[in-house]
């Protein structure tokens, strides 16, 4: 069985280009292994990176592929390996279009923001916003933990007062004429980070403790 997910990047008006990731992960596992590839095999250059992901369908990332007897396409070195099936094309569709509803996590990526914003898929046939990251860990200023009542991802702590679950998110049409403005706010510090088609994410770290 697979994750599958749509690797994708924003294009104008809200609109994106994807291609499929058949062992798509769930964020805690998959964001490090994008932040290691954006590193690692990409040196920091986003641009590259993003070339290369929406070059071909995808059965899975990995930072060290190897090649293996049952598989049809060669791996790519520092990235992953293909597809069996090969080139399935890329995909073109909005955020608020209805999903296919075999698909679990989208990963949205901002090229020149080098952000990668999560969506899930609900029960209704629609994305959710799950969470956002930059690709450069030090710039992030909200972290999904494991709970440690159960050990399931289910916290969001801010990394500036430590609060938890203690934020606001907020979602609207955007002043620049297409896609939405963003805006979570953690309610304790007044840290945030928002979001818009244009400049894409800016993130606002207030001090803390408060003098």
């Amino acid at each position: 069985m697979g994750t599958p997910t749509l690797i994708e990047v924003t294009a104008p008006r809200g609109a994106y280009t994807a291609r499929y990731l058949h062992y798509g992960e769930h964020p805690d596992t998959l964001v490090p292994l994008l932040r290691r590839i954006w590193a690692e095999t990409f040196t920091r250059n986003t641009a590259a990176m993003v070339t290369a992901l929406l070059g071909r369908d995808w059965a899975s990332l990995r930072i060290n592929p190897r090649p293996r007897r049952s598989d049809r396409q060669r791996p790519v070195t520092g990235v992953g390996y293909p597809t069996a099936a090969g080139n399935g094309g890329t995909r073109h569709g909005q955020l608020g279009e209805d999903l296919d509803g075999f698909l679990e996590w989208l990963y949205l990526l901002h090229p020149e923001q080098h952000l990668v914003v999560v969506y899930e898929a609900t029960c209704h046939a629609r994305w959710l916003r799950h969470s956002l990251h930059h690709l450069d860990p030090v710039e992030d200023l909200f972290t999904v933990e494991p709970d440690p009542t159960d050990g399931e991802p289910q916290m969001t702590v801010c990394t500036v007062c430590a609060a938890v679950d203690e934020i606001e998110y907020h979602e609207l049409p955007s002043m620049t004429g297409s896609g939405v403005d963003t805006s979570t706010i953690c309610l304790r510090c007044g840290s945030s980070v928002a979001t818009d088609p244009m400049f894409g994410g800016h993130v606002t770290r207030k001090p803390w403790p408060r003098s």
